[in-house]
C-alpha cells in the first residue's frame, strides 16, 4: 500500500485557527472532515451502534487522494466504504456530481439501492435528498447541489457519455470493458477524484494496469483481514476452489492478480446481443415453488439447454425458439435447492409446452442420471436428449483435405455461442445474471496448451452451452443424412 493522502490535522488546525475558529469549532470541521469520526458520529451499524471502521479500513476511509486504487478479495468491506464515503460527499461536497460506475447491473442494483436506504433512514441525511430517480438511470439530488448518478456502462460505455462529474466511484472495475473505461476516463472533470474497487480475475486489461500505477494509492485486502475470516471459513474455500494456489482462491480470497487468464467472450458483442424487447419469461423456484409454465408458446422449434446443481449450485434451464437467422431465449428457469426427480419433472412439463426438437443436458455428475432416466422413457425421448460430456471430444466433418476434424466439446459450443454474437444470430434478453456470468467468465491456457476454463458462476452459460450445441446438432452438423450421424462423442 503507498502512503495515504491523508487529512493534514495539524495544518487544518493552524487554518482554522488563523480564520478564528474556536477550539469547539475546530473539533467539530475535524468531526466531519475526518470520514472515520463521521461515520462515528453519523451512521449506524446494523445493529444500531455507531460505525467504528476496522483497523485496516482507516487509512483508505480518510485518504483524500486523487486517484485510488482498491484490488482486494472478497468480503473486506468494499461495499461499506463506498457507501460511507458518498454519504459523506453528499453531506460536504455542495454543488458537485459524483458518478457511481459498474459494467453490469446485478452490481450496481445492490449498491445503489443500499445508498438510497442508507439516505432514507438516517435522520441526518433524509431532509437533504429532495429528488430520486431509477430510470433509466439512477440520479439522487439533494438540497445542497450535491447530485449522485448511478449507471452501468451499457454497449461501448456509451451510458457514460455526455456525464462531467468531479468524483468517480468504479465497482467490480475487473469486469469494466475497454471501451467503457475509455468513455469514463473522458467523463471526469479536471482535478477531479477516481476511485477504483475491484477483485482480480486474471485478466491483464485496464484494472490490472491501474493497480500497477504507482502514480495511484494502492490498497490489498485479502479476505482474511475480516474478523469474521475464521480457519474453517478458509479451509471451506481452499476446499471449494481447488487448493490454496488456484485462481479461484488467489483471486477472490487472497485479492491477487496470479497467472494470466483472458476473457472466454466479447462483452460488447454479448450486449449487441441483448434485445429490450425480448418477449421473455424470468422464472426462479425454490424446492417449495410450484412450477407455473408462462403462457402458451407461439408455434416453432425449441430447444432446452440444461446445467444441472442441487446442493451447493443452482440449476439453469434456457428454452430458446428458433426463427433463423436467429435464435431467441424466451425462457429462463432458475431453480435452487430443487431435488433431481422434481428437475426431470420440469424438463417433462417444459417439453409439454415446447415440445422440443432437441434437449442439450451437461451430463457431469447428475446430469448423466437425468439424461438416463428421461431416455428410458421411450425412444421419443432417447431422440431429443443430447447428454453432453464437457471433457469429451466430437468428431466433426472431415476437413476439406479429408483429414479428421476433432474438438473438445466444451471449446466447440463456446465457439458456436462466439460466433452467433458475433454474427448477431442470438438473442439473448436483458437479463442481468447473465450478463455478469458473461462479463467474468474466464480462461487459461494450461502446460501443454489446452484451454482451461474457469468454473464456479457460469451456469447460465453452461446452459446456453447445451442449448447451441443441441440446435447445431439438429441442423447444422453436416450432409443431407440424419443430423445425428457421423458425429461422435467420446471420452479421452
Amino acid at each position: 500500500m503507498t502512503a495515504p493522502a491523508s487529512l493534514n490535522e495539524r495544518r487544518a488546525r493552524n487554518q482554522l485557527r488563523n480564520r478564528g475558529a474556536t477550539e469547539t469549532q475546530i473539533r467539530q470541521w475535524l468531526a466531519l472532515h475526518q470520514r472515520t469520526a463521521f461515520a462515528r458520529q453519523f451512521i449506524c451499524d446494523t445493529k444500531g451502534r455507531p460505525w467504528v471502521a476496522r483497523p485496516y479500513q482507516e487509512a483508505s476511509l480518510n485518504s483524500y487522494a486523487l486517484r485510488k486504487v482498491h484490488c482486494d478479495g472478497r468480503d473486506v468491506g468494499k461495499t461499506a466504504e463506498i457507501e460511507l464515503v458518498v454519504a459523506w460527499a453528499s453531506v460536504l461536497c455542495p454543488r458537485s456530481e459524483l458518478l457511481v460506475a459498474t459494467q453490469c447491473e446485478n452490481h450496481l442494483f445492490p449498491l445503489m439501492n443500499r445508498l438510497l436506504r442508507r439516505f432514507q433512514t438516517t435522520p441526518h441525511f433524509a431532509p437533504g435528498l429532495l429528488e430520486v430517480k431509477r430510470s433509466p438511470s439512477w440520479f439522487f439530488r439533494f438540497s445542497n447541489g450535491f447530485v449522485l448518478w448511478g449507471r452501468i456502462a451499457g454497449p461501448h460505455g456509451m451510458n457514460f457519455q455526455g456525464l462531467h462529474v468531479d468524483w468517480q466511484i468504479v465497482d467490480e472495475a475487473q469486469e469494466m470493458t475497454e471501451s467503457s473505461w475509455a468513455e469514463l476516463f473522458q467523463a471526469l472533470n479536471g482535478g477531479g477524484r477516481r476511485w477504483v474497487y475491484g477483485v482480480p480475475n486474471g485478466l491483464r486489461n485496464t484494472f490490472h494496469r491501474m493497480t500497477q500505477d504507482a502514480a495511484a494509492e494502492q490498497y490489498n485486502w485479502p479476505s482474511s483481514l475480516n474478523p469474521e475470516f475464521t480457519p474453517e471459513k478458509d479451509a471451506e474455500l481452499v476446499r471449494l476452489y481447488g487448493g490454496r494456489g488456484s485462481p479461484g482462491y488467489v483471486h477472490r480470497v487472497l485479492g491477487q492478480h496470479g497467472a494470466p487468464a483472458h476473457a472466454v467472450f466479447d462483452l460488447d458483442a454479448y450486449l449487441a446481443c441483448v434485445d429490450d424487447g425480448l418477449d421473455f419469461h424470468d422464472v426462479r423456484l425454490t424446492a417449495d415453488d410450484a412450477f407455473a409454465l408462462p403462457a402458451s408458446f407461439p408455434p416453432g422449434d425449441y430447444y432446452l439447454g440444461c446445467d444441472l446443481g442441487y446442493a451447493r449450485d443452482p440449476s439453469e434451464f434456457v428454452v430458446y425458439r428458433a426463427a433463423e437467422p436467429h435464435f431467441a431465449n424466451v425462457l429462463r428457469v432458475h431453480l435452487e435447492g430443487v431435488h433431481y426427480a422434481r428437475q426431470q419433472d420440469i424438463i417433462a412439463e417444459l417439453d409439454r409446452a415446447c415440445d422440443f426438437r432437441r434437449i442439450g443436458i451437461d451430463c457431469g455428475n447428475s446430469g448423466r442420471a437425468v439424461a438416463h432416466n428421461l431416455m428410458a422413457q421411450g425412444t421419443r425421448w432417447c431422440e431429443k436428449v443430447l447428454a453432453f460430456e464437457f471433457g469429451a471430444a466430437i468428431d466433426l466433418e472431415p476437413l476439406p483435405d479429408g483429414s479428421p476434424h476433432r474438438r473438445r466439446v466444451k471449446q466447440f459450443m463456446t465457439e458456436l455461442l462466439e460466433r452467433r454474437m458475433q454474427d448477431r444470430s442470438i438473442v439473448f434478453p436483458n437479463l442481468p445474471d447473465r450478463e455478469s456470468q458473461y462479463a467474468g467468465h474466464t480462461y487459461a491456457i494450461s502446460a501443454t496448451g489446452e484451454v482451461v476454463y474457469e468454473k464456479g458462476h457460469d451456469h447460465i452459460i453452461d446452459a446456453d452451452r447445451c442449448a447451441v450445441l443441441a440446435r447445431y446438432l439438429d441442423t447444422d452438423s453436416g450432409g443431407s443424412a440424419p443430423p445425428l450421424l457421423g458425429v461422435r462423442l467420446e471420452g479421452f
